[in-house]
């Protein structure tokens, strides 16, 4: 748990990063135990008048496949926790849809001030820019100036 929340201090992203690739590891960890359900399960006899004809060669001991199979159990639930702890500490899962609203507005809000000032930094740049340039015409004005000046 303590590792989640600490791989969880990160950009909200991260965590759902973190949370897509859990989903994506428990499906996996799904469909490897279901293979080795198919591939390593003895056959034994269900009902007593369908008679097991053919063994699978394959399979585990009885005791080895029960053991694997718990193993297989204990790491499904334990991803599933470990999703479970991801999911709670998402952003906004323990907060009301009203508390969202106002959290929302508050950054739409900054947003357009952030917004607003960058504008106002792009009209400053360019009319700095349209100061250099014309100090620079300037200059090289006058430079051209003086060099007539000189060779005649």
């Amino acid at each position: 748990m303590e590792e989640i929340k600490a791989q969880a201090t990160g950009v909200h992203i991260d965590r759902v990063t973190q949370l897509q690739d859990s989903i994506d590891q428990q499906c996996q960890m799904l469909f490897k135990s279901l293979h080795y359900l198919h591939k390593k399960a003895g056959m034994v006899q269900v009902a007593p008048e369908i008679p097991v004809t053919q063994q699978n060669e394959g399979a585990d001991s009885a005791d080895e496949f029960t053991a694997r199979t718990q193993e297989i159990a204990n790491d499904i639930c334990r991803q599933a926790k470990k999703i479970d702890a991801l999911v709670e500490s998402l952003p906004g899962v323990s907060v009301s849809e009203s508390d969202q609203e106002r959290k929302f507005v508050e950054l739409s809000q900054e947003n357009d001030a952030a917004t607003r000032d960058l504008e106002e930094a792009n009209k400053r740049a360019r009319a700095l820019l349209g100061d250099i340039s014309g100090i620079l015409r300037e200059i090289a004005d006058n430079a051209g100036k003086q060099k007539k000046g000189r060779d005649h």
